[in-house]
């Protein structure tokens, strides 16, 4: 059983295994009349309040609001504004089993990817093997050349790349060979 009394204006507790008397004589094992002598009553917690409804938000919730609000205004930015507010889109995990579309981006491993081929996504097909559905989203003015599969994926005219640590810009749209395999899609940068 817990003991209160006031002590200097403060509250202090004790189970009154041993007590002091007001007269100064410390009492070992103390009856329950000695205790009520000594100043000691015993404590009663307070009931704390019925559950109830949750009425406010929770963190998650707040989260998730903010992003469905903000997801219409991120579909429109360019790809640097897009990187500097990543956390906001969905990730790819998100995804599986849906439809995604061109343009479309989704957070994947720590980077930021855009659908170039719309298709359903599926688990084995993530964003960062699967080049022919998607692209990474960077601002690097020379990205490293990555094979392209099709039309969806190829290099546009003037396009920039590294590749084999040297920069080059496509000739040509629908540029689907490296600058080794064909020279003339490509000029060599400084």
């Amino acid at each position: 059983m817990m003991y209160y009394k006031i002590i200097n204006d403060r509250e202090v507790f004790s189970d009154c295994r041993t007590i002091q008397t007001n007269e100064g004589i410390w009492i070992s094992n103390p009856t329950a009349e000695q205790i009520a002598a000594a100043g000691w009553q015993v404590y009663v917690p307070p009931t704390p309040p019925p559950p109830g409804p949750v009425t406010e938000p929770d963190e998650w919730d707040i989260v998730q609001a903010v992003k469905k609000m903000l997801a219409q205004s991120t579909e429109d930015l360019s790809d640097e504004d897009a990187l500097a507010v990543a956390a906001l889109y969905p990730t790819w995990i998100s995804k599986v089993g849906e439809q995604v579309s061109v343009g479309e981006r989704y957070w994947y491993d720590g980077k930021l990817y855009k659908v170039v081929q719309a298709h359903t996504a599926q688990q084995n097909w993530t964003p960062d093997v699967s080049v022919s559905l998607f692209t990474e989203v960077t601002i690097d003015e020379w990205p490293a050349w990555r094979q392209p599969t099709g039309a969806q994926d190829s290099y546009r005219k003037g396009d920039k790349v590294t590749f084999e640590d040297k920069h080059y810009v496509s000739l040509m749209d629908y540029n689907t060979y490296s600058p080794a395999a064909y020279p003339a899609g490509w000029e060599e940068r400084l």
